[in-house]
């Protein structure tokens, strides 16, 4: 019996000219009116957007718990963010975007942020876990001096892109099929959180600052990211929150919405933080205000009587202090 190899079958194709199919392309081809560094900046800088949030020990305990199906609630000061750079044969530099680690636990969170599809995202997943599971190996002999239990790795893929994810998310299902050796297959997945699958009421229900950049993502157009930001920032009451929203406004949005809309969702972000006191604070600020109110006012008023005094016109004396007809009889009433 003669066999074909794949390879054989792939250079008949070729010398044929049968025409292929091609997939449809997962996102946008990058148009020549596009400048192609530009673009690049602006994938860097909202990669960098939920590198920041989720680097905050307080979002990242939200996150796990509002976009997880945990059986377990998560707090804060359970979890510790660990380094994610690897040095592997394949990859002298490879880093991955966040891992968290529950302090007394050997389990993981691996969390990677994708805008476009990547087909072999499973392959990537399961070399960060792979690296993972043999740094805490080697982490364990070290200090336990016994032989080493491998960590849970708790992978998790965000993607923020506008096409439906189509990446295989399960290894058995990018592998080979076979019946006889089904027995063998690699069931490992990772956890996709995909920002289109959720309506902007579901996300803004969340409260969260993971929530709001979902938020920010999910807008198509100019509109949507105005209203939507109006919202949020409506809501946002926490100082360290107010502080990276602003961030977020000047460095990602406001190349979206202009500058004039820009400044005014970050003077709504300062106003909130000066309306936010106690009422006893607010009392005593109110009182100061009135007093300067009222000594200028009775400043005003000394400096007419004394131009009037002196016998100034009236014209000059209304141009040079600020104040109407009206006012100026009234002062020239009480001399």
């Amino acid at each position: 019996m003669k066999f074909i190899t794949y390879k054989q079958y792939v250079e008949y194709i070729k010398s044929n000219n049968i025409l292929q199919l091609s997939e449809e392309p997962e996102e946008y081809e990058l148009e020549s009116k596009y400048d192609k560094k530009k673009v690049q900046e602006i994938d860097k800088k909202h990669d960098k957007m939920f590198r920041n949030v989720l680097s905050i020990k307080k979002e990242m305990a939200k996150f796990i718990n509002q976009f997880l199906n945990v059986k377990e609630k998560i707090e804060e000061d359970e979890i510790v963010q660990c380094k994610t750079d690897f040095i592997t044969t394949n990859y002298r530099n490879r880093q991955a975007d966040i891992i968290y680690k529950i302090k007394e636990k050997p389990v993981y969170f691996l969390v990677e942020h994708q805008s476009v599809i990547d087909k072999d995202m499973i392959l990537r997943i399961w070399e960060y876990v792979g690296e993972i599971i043999r740094r805490e190996s080697i982490i364990q002999k070290t200090y336990l001096e016994e032989e080493s239990i491998y960590p849970i790795v708790i992978p998790i893929v965000i993607y923020t892109g506008n096409k439906k994810w189509n990446a295989k998310e399960n290894m058995k299902y990018k592998q080979y099929q076979s019946k006889i050796y089904k027995e063998n297959e690699i069931d490992f997945q990772y956890n996709l959180i995909e920002v289109q699958k959720y309506t902007f009421e579901e996300l803004m229900e969340k409260n969260s600052l993971f929530g709001n950049i979902m938020i920010i993502e999910k807008c198509k157009t100019r509109e949507e990211i105005e209203k939507m930001m109006d919202k949020i920032v409506e809501k946002i009451e926490n100082k360290s929150e107010r502080e990276i929203m602003g961030e977020i406004i000047k460095n990602i949005i406001e190349p979206n919405i202009g500058k004039e809309k820009a400044e005014e969702l970050l003077e709504k972000l300062e106003r909130k933080e000066e309306t936010k006191m106690s009422p006893f604070t607010k009392c005593l600020l109110d009182l100061e205000i009135q007093y300067k109110e009222e000594g200028l006012r009775e400043g005003i008023k000394n400096v007419a009587k004394n131009m009037l005094k002196f016998g100034e016109p009236e014209e000059k004396i209304m141009k040079y202090i600020g104040i109407s007809k009206e006012e100026l009889d009234n002062i020239k009433s009480t001399i």
